[in-house]
C-alpha cells in the first residue's frame, strides 16, 4: 500500500529534459507540484492521459477526467491506483554541441572544383510538444539529458546536416575562401531548414551556429585555388591603391593651382595691375622674340603696344611711352601716322621713295601683315580692327 497523501514534484538536474518520478503508486488526495517551466503528464496503464501546467494540485478524480474514465473509486478514491508522472522541463537548453561525423563533398561555386569539408557548434533546444516527445523518443526510459538528447538526435541530425551544408555552400554567393566572414549567413540558412524536422519530435530548434569549417589544408587542388584567388585579391586592391593614388595626385595639382592662381592675383593688386595688362606684357616680349620682327615698321607695331599699356602702368610709363613714339609721329611726306582706334598701334606709312624697291615693299608689307595677325591671334586687336588695318596696308602697298 503505497503512503497517503504523498508529494510528488520535480527532483532532475537543470540539463534535463525530461524525468520521471520514482513514486508510482499514491492515492487519491495526493499533492502534485509542476514549476515554471515545466509540465507533468500522467501515465496510467502504458498510455499517456493528463498534462499539467505550473501550479499545485490536489490529485482527485474530479480534476483527473481521463483517469476518472478508467478507474474504479470502491473506497471513497482512498485505493492506490498505479500511474507514472513524467516531468518535462521546457527551458531552453544551451550550448549543445554538434559536428559532422565524416567530410561534406560539394562544388564549390566560384571555382568550379570538387571540395570537402567538415563543420561543427553549437545550438539549443526547448521541448515544444511534450507529449509528442514522450511518445516519439523517450519511451520506458526514466530520464532524458542533453547527452542523451544528443545521442538519441545524432542519426538524425547528420542526415540532415550534412546535406543540407552541401546545398547551402554550392547554391551560396560566397566561396570557400570567403566562408568565414559568412559564417552568419550559413547559421541562419541551415537553422531555417532544421527547424521542421526538429518539429517533427516535439522539439524546437531555438538556435543553431556553425561555428568551424574544416578545410582540405594540404590538398593539391585546394592550395591551388587558393593561391589564385589571393592574387587575384592583390591585384584587385592594388588597382584600387592606385586608383586612390591618382585621384589625391589630381587633387593636389588642382589645390596646388589654385593657390597659385590666388597668390598671383593678389601679387597683381598690390603692383597694381591686372590680367589684361599682363597680357600685353606677354605679347610684347613675344613679338621681341619673334625672329621675323625687324626694321622701322616693326619697331612701331610694338612700340604702339607698349603705348596701349601706359594707361594701365603709371604716368611715368606712358611719358617714356609718348617720348619713344615722338619719331615716329612726326609727318612724313605731309601724312602724320595716326594710332589704331582702341589699340595705340602706330604703323608708318610705307615710303614711297624713289630708291625703295618693289621687293623691299613688299618684305615690309608681309611683316607687317604677320605682326597684325598675331595680335588677332592673341586677342590685343578684334576682327573689325585686324580687317580694316589689313585693308589700309593693301592700299599703301
Amino acid at each position: 500500500m503505497a503512503d497517503i497523501f504523498q508529494i510528488v514534484k520535480y527532483e532532475g538536474a537543470n540539463d534535463t529534459f525530461i524525468w520521471k518520478s520514482p513514486i508510482e503508486d499514491f492515492v487519491a488526495g495526493t499533492q502534485l507540484i509542476v514549476h515554471e517551466s515545466q509540465e507533468a503528464i500522467f501515465y496510467m496503464n502504458g498510455q499517456a492521459l493528463d498534462l499539467f501546467g505550473p501550479g499545485r494540485y490536489t490529485l482527485q478524480t474530479q480534476n483527473i477526467p481521463m483517469i476518472k474514465k478508467l478507474m474504479n473509486r470502491p473506497t471513497n478514491d482512498k485505493t492506490p491506483f498505479h500511474c507514472e508522472v513524467y516531468f518535462i522541463n521546457k527551458t531552453e537548453q544551451l550550448a549543445l554541441k554538434w559536428g559532422t561525423d565524416s567530410q561534406v563533398q560539394y562544388m564549390e561555386p566560384n571555382y568550379k572544383f570538387p571540395l570537402k569539408i567538415g563543420a561543427s557548434g553549437e545550438m539549443s533546444l526547448r521541448v515544444e510538444d511534450s507529449r509528442k516527445l514522450l511518445v516519439k523518443v523517450v519511451g520506458t526510459e526514466k530520464s532524458l539529458t542533453q547527452t542523451g538528447v544528443m545521442q538519441l538526435f545524432r542519426p538524425f541530425l547528420m542526415a540532415k546536416v550534412k546535406p543540407y551544408l552541401a546545398q547551402t555552400m554550392q547554391k551560396s554567393e560566397f566561396g570557400i575562401f570567403e566562408v568565414d566572414a559568412y559564417m552568419g549567413v550559413l547559421s541562419s540558412a541551415l537553422h531555417s531548414l532544421l527547424i521542421p524536422d526538429f518539429k517533427d519530435y516535439g522539439v524546437l530548434l531555438e538556435r543553431f551556429f556553425v561555428t568551424t569549417i574544416v578545410k582540405p589544408e594540404g590538398d593539391n587542388a585546394y592550395e591551388k585555388f587558393r593561391e589564385l584567388h589571393l592574387r587575384q585579391w592583390s591585384d584587385v586592391k592594388e588597382a584600387e591603391l592606385r586608383q586612390k593614388v591618382s585621384i589625391i595626385e589630381q587633387e593636389t595639382i588642382a589645390k596646388n593651382t589654385i593657390i597659385e592662381s590666388k597668390a598671383t592675383a593678389e601679387k597683381r593688386d598690390i603692383e597694381g595691375y591686372n590680367y589684361g595688362i599682363q597680357r600685353s606684357f606677354d605679347v610684347a616680349e613675344k613679338i621681341a622674340q619673334n625672329e621675323a620682327v625687324g626694321g622701322m615698321a616693326n619697331t612701331g607695331i610694338g612700340l604702339g603696344m607698349i603705348g596701349g599699356m601706359a594707361t594701365g602702368v603709371g604716368p611715368m610709363v606712358a611719358g617714356i611711352t609718348t617720348n619713344a613714339l615722338n619719331p615716329f609721329m612726326q609727318p612724313q611726306g605731309g601724312n602724320a601716322a595716326q594710332p589704331a582706334a582702341g589699340v595705340g598701334i602706330v604703323v608708318p606709312p610705307i615710303s614711297n621713295t624713289q630708291n625703295e624697291t618693289p621687293s623691299d615693299s613688299m618684305t615690309e608689307f608681309k611683316q607687317k601683315l604677320e605682326k597684325l595677325k598675331t595680335m588677332r591671334e592673341m586677342d590685343m586687336i578684334s576682327d573689325a580692327e585686324y580687317e580694316a588695318k589689313r585693308k589700309e596696308l593693301l592700299d599703301n602697298l
